[in-house]
């Protein structure tokens, strides 16, 4: 069902599974693919066309199926990711965290939307530290 052009889920889901992992994160890039704020700098950082987001999309399926069912398929290192990326504004983790919340609470039964939602408040958190204590010079901050 569609209200004001955003999807409402009739029944949310109660399990953490691969597709329902594989759900929430293409909703939640959807999202910031269109965000004033993140667009620009996750296409400047990807690309606009749906060939170049694949990697990036299979990644994140590993990453959150590692994070939620403890499969190990992720393998990588998301903050060499990060520090990779041209200087941006660390305050955009907030944004970031809105969005994945919002993506989360509409999807996920309330108990399993808190579960995504505390370990992407810990990944973000530890990201930010990094970033800002490794090249302090490089990033911008500005405390919430």
């Amino acid at each position: 069902m569609h209200i004001n052009g955003r999807t409402k889920y009739m029944t949310k889901l109660q399990d953490i599974s691969e597709e329902s992992i594989k759900l929430l994160v293409d909703k939640f890039y959807e999202k910031v693919r269109a965000d004033a704020e993140l667009g620009k700098v996750f296409t400047d950082a990807i690309g606009h066309s749906a060939s170049e987001w694949k990697p990036h999309l299979e990644k994140m399926y590993d990453f959150w199926s590692s994070l939620m069912l403890t499969s190990g398929r992720y393998h990588g290192n998301p903050l060499k990711k990060h520090m990779d990326l041209p200087k941006f504004d660390l305050s955009l983790f907030g944004r970031w965290l809105e969005l994945f919340t919002q993506t989360a609470e509409e999807i996920y039964h309330p108990e399993i939307a808190q579960i995504y939602i505390s370990k992407s408040e810990r990944v973000a958190a530890n990201l930010k530290f990094h970033l800002h204590n490794s090249r302090p010079s490089d990033f911008t901050f500005a405390p919430a």
